[in-house]
């Protein structure tokens, strides 16, 4: 009878690795190296699953720029209170507060997730109920509750959660500050002492605006020597009704103050096809022949539009000039004539 060899069974590692003679254990091992205190985290372009927030951050810089607000006292550019604040001043915009005193939340449940994963903060650090140590106090130094703003362009970075952070806290200011140079132009507030202009937006908005002057010229060149239009222009610019004896040489310096402050809208204004019919009116008003009550017109104590509208300086300039009124038209031309 063949001897059976003793045979010792290993015993079972799983998927552990044995060291061979060419190997050490710290290859074989990972040994936990000391973590380092991470930085927050800026934009960075990852794939994301459906758990985790999505990426507010953005690799955009925008710039806060003051809006002067014009002042009977100082009309000078450059002067040091030009614009209706001192070189070197600052202002201070806090998270607004609902009646009830409770915190306006800027940040959505997404941006508030991400930020909070951004900043290596606690699950709930930016909420606008903690009542100790609330992120959003003005009065807490590690939070971010006030934004400070200078006279001088104030640059954010929108990768830098902190930056991001402090432009959200600024649109939330609604009253005082301006989303975009767009709707500082379509709906002027006079609250409104910033803007918020795209750093890329404003190389184009430059040259955009360098066109926007060279037609202001050719348009304005063709009417330079017309009073008439020339007041009705920066009357409508302005808001502010100007005298009938108000030198050539004033409206024309005046005029070219606003190609170079804002050349869109003196080309929007002097480019409108019903501006010969706004001057027409405003002189028919100088003349006595046309009235003005409360901002609307009235000829013969009849307003100057079509049914169900308000005779407004531009209803009734179109009135005047739509088809049907032309006879109108000519009968107050020929009584200024004769005036």
């Amino acid at each position: 009878m063949a001897k059976k060899e003793r045979v010792e069974e290993m015993p079972d590692f799983g998927n552990m690795k044995i060291a061979t003679d060419t190997e050490t254990v710290e290859q074989l091992v990972e040994v936990p190296k000391k973590a380092k205190r991470e930085e927050p985290v800026r934009m960075q372009s990852r794939e994301t699953t459906a758990d985790e927030p999505v990426n507010c951050l953005r690799n955009e810089r925008i710039i806060v720029r003051f809006v002067p607000s014009p002042s009977a006292m100082v009309q000078t550019k450059g002067h040091v209170l030009w614009g209706g604040m001192a070189e070197g001043a600052r202002r201070s915009f806090v998270v607004p507060r609902l009646r009830s005193g409770q915190y306006v939340n800027v940040l959505t449940d997404n941006e508030m997730a991400f930020l909070e994963q951004a900043m290596r903060l606690e699950k709930g650090a930016l909420s606008i109920y903690n009542k100790r140590d609330n992120f959003w106090d003005d009065n807490n130094p590690e939070g971010c509750g006030k934004v400070i703003l200078f006279k001088q362009d104030n640059y954010l970075d929108l990768s830098d959660p902190l930056d991001y952070i402090k432009y959200k806290v600024l649109l939330a200011n609604k009253d005082y500050i301006c989303p975009s140079m767009q709707e500082l132009e379509d709906r002027p507030k006079a609250t409104y002492q910033y803007v918020i202009v795209s750093e890329n937006a404003e190389v184009q908005m430059n040259l955009s605006k360098n066109d926007a002057k060279m037609e202001c010229f050719m348009e304005y060149g063709a009417v330079r020597n017309d009073k008439d239009t020339l007041r009705t222009i920066l009357e409508i610019l302005t808001g502010r009704p100007i005298t009938y004896q108000t030198k050539l040489d004033f409206l024309q310096a005046k005029v070219m103050e606003y190609i170079e402050q804002d050349p869109r809208r003196f080309l929007n204004t002097i480019k409108d096809v019903l501006l010969p019919a706004k001057v027409l009116i405003k002189r028919g008003v100088e003349a006595g022949i046309i009235t003005r009550r409360n901002d609307l017109y009235y000829y013969d104590g009849s307003p100057m539009c079509e049914m169900s509208e308000d005779s407004t300086l531009t209803n009734a300039a179109k009135y005047l000039t739509s088809v049907k009124r032309q006879e109108l038209k000519y009968t107050i031309e020929a009584r200024l004539k004769e005036k």
